[in-house]
């Protein structure tokens, strides 16, 4: 792949972060919603610290893609996002991070609505161009 783009990803589930706690009642995106859909996504025989299920407890995250990592700050999941973004950063992966701190979990689905999330969007679009282009170090 020439580019991986990770919109508010969720990349540990074996671990409790602080953005966890303080928005676990969060609009779209709370706790018990990610619960829901863990429980539907691993399975009760899926060990959470398997990398296949958190890839950043992979061991060896060097020779991926580059990559656009994109968390919003009103978003249970933007530490996940942000050490993700570090880990690839120091195993020499080209990344790009950006935290869209006045928006939430899925603002992608508030462009047209929300101008800020019209604005990250066009941004994103832009970061993704320069990544197929092969301008992200």
């Amino acid at each position: 792949p020439d580019l991986q783009l990770l919109i508010y990803p969720c990349t540990d589930v074996a671990s409790e972060t602080a953005s966890m706690t303080t928005y676990a009642e969060s609009f779209p995106l709370s706790r018990a919603m990610m619960d829901w859909f863990m429980g539907h996504y691993m399975g009760p025989e899926a060990d959470p610290a398997d990398p296949r299920l958190s890839p950043i407890r992979n061991a060896d995250l060097s020779g991926l893609a580059p990559a656009v990592v994109i968390t919003a700050g009103f978003d249970p999941l933007v530490d996940q996002g942000e050490a993700y973004a570090k880990r690839l950063k120091d195993a020499g992966v080209p990344t790009v991070y950006r935290c869209y701190d006045s928006l939430a979990h899925g603002f992608t689905a508030f462009t047209g609505a929300v101008p800020c999330a019209d604005v990250a969007c066009r941004e994103i679009a832009g970061l993704v161009r320069e990544g197929l282009e092969g301008r992200i170090h």
